[in-house]
């Protein structure tokens, strides 16, 4: 008798993890949950290798998160694991009118998987990475850092509209809210006859300069800490004219293992620098309207976007390539979209090359 081939699904969670199997005719099998510990996975392996289903591929929702301890140990035991965004399966449950449980989530994971053979893969690393574990921890904290930075310059914004005209008048005539606080805090006290809520405001902005002046020597600390990592990794990437050692930390904390995309391609679906055709009218041949995908990694195509900008601006080749797109009458978008495809093409490559050679190196990691 012919085996039957299937896709699974697993939507994890903290403590559980809920999994679903489809066979290639799209008809719903067996569904079990199991517990996220060293016994629920080997459980889990074992209803794998138990069902009636051959199991082509498994999807997983937040591989590179929650579903990251089911992802190693799925790929360890040679299963083909895949990365199914989380907002795939909300717009299919939405258009079908479908409940909200781990099962029905599961499911829809499955299925997602069944349909698309070219989801990337699940996870960052097919195994633990020491420098790279250290670089991502450096990469979130200054990230949790940026963002504490930049509330407080926004509450202090609101604040400082709020105080006296005497006071504001004072004030640098700049609309950056930095150099204001740094004024504020030698001027302000100097008038006359202040309010006591005037005080209260003036008290919390020169706390709030304070706080902004703290955590910016801590990130400026931890940008200390990025060029020795990025040495160790082997990355090329600040080669690249407008990759910097910050933006070099964010391509590779989000790509992760560069080796586990086979193809430029698959790179370039990943992070959402292959645009979408938007044909209609246009017959059987190759459409000529694209638009942005949404659907890809946004922080990658955040950071293409940002090297794009920079090398329109002071470097010469991509200058003659915008230049040259827009002779050939081609919209100013759909000629940026080009380049950014380019230079996805072009970072791949050099984390590609990086790979390569650390692999041909014996490791160089020191713990600190």
């Amino acid at each position: 008798m012919e085996a039957r081939h299937g896709v699974a699904g697993i939507d994890p969670h903290k403590h559980s993890a809920t999994i679903s199997l489809v066979d290639r005719r799209g008809e719903a099998g067996e569904a079990a949950s199991f517990a996220v510990t060293p016994d629920g996975i080997t459980e889990l392996l074992g209803f794998l290798s138990d069902s009636e289903l051959v199991i082509d591929r498994i999807g997983i929702e937040g591989s590179s998160s929650l579903g990251q301890p089911l992802a190693l140990a799925l790929a360890a035991a040679g299963y083909d694991v895949r990365e199914v965004q989380p907002n795939r399966t909300a717009e299919r449950r939405r258009c079908r009118r479908r409940a909200k449980t781990d099962i029905e989530d599961a499911e829809a994971i499955a299925r997602e998987t069944l349909s698309d053979p070219h989801l990337p893969p699940a996870g960052k690393h097919s195994a633990p990475d020491a420098v790279w574990d250290e670089l991502t921890a450096i990469h979130d904290w200054r990230s949790s850092l940026v963002l504490q930075r930049t509330r407080q310059l926004n509450e202090a914004e609101a604040v400082l509209v709020s105080l006296p005209m005497a006071i504001r008048a004072e004030l640098p005539a700049t609309s950056r809210v930095l150099p204001q606080l740094e004024a504020l805090e030698t001027i302000a006290r100097q008038q006359p006859e202040v309010s006591s809520a005037t005080l209260i405001h003036i008290d919390r902005l020169v706390a709030a300069l304070n706080d902004i002046r703290w955590l910016t020597r801590r990130i400026k600390d931890l940008d200390k800490k990025v060029p020795a990592l990025l040495s160790m990794l082997g990355c090329t990437l600040t080669e690249i004219c407008g990759i910097g050692t910050v933006t070099a930390m964010e391509l590779l904390v989000e790509v992760g293992d560069p080796c586990r995309f086979r193809t430029e391609a698959q790179f370039a679906r990943w992070c959402g620098a292959a645009p979408l055709a938007v044909s209609s009218g246009e017959g059987h041949g190759r459409a000529r309207r694209h638009r942005l995908d949404v659907g890809g990694n946004r922080k990658v195509n955040s950071v293409l976007h940002i090297v794009h900008v920079t090398q329109v601006r002071c470097h010469e080749p991509a200058r003659s390539f915008m230049a040259r797109k827009i002779s050939e009458n081609v919209p100013k978008r759909s000629a940026r979209r080009a380049h950014k495809r380019q230079l996805a093409n072009v970072i791949i490559r050099h984390m590609w090359k990086d790979a390569e050679r650390r692999t041909a190196q014996p490791p160089a990691y020191r713990a600190a």
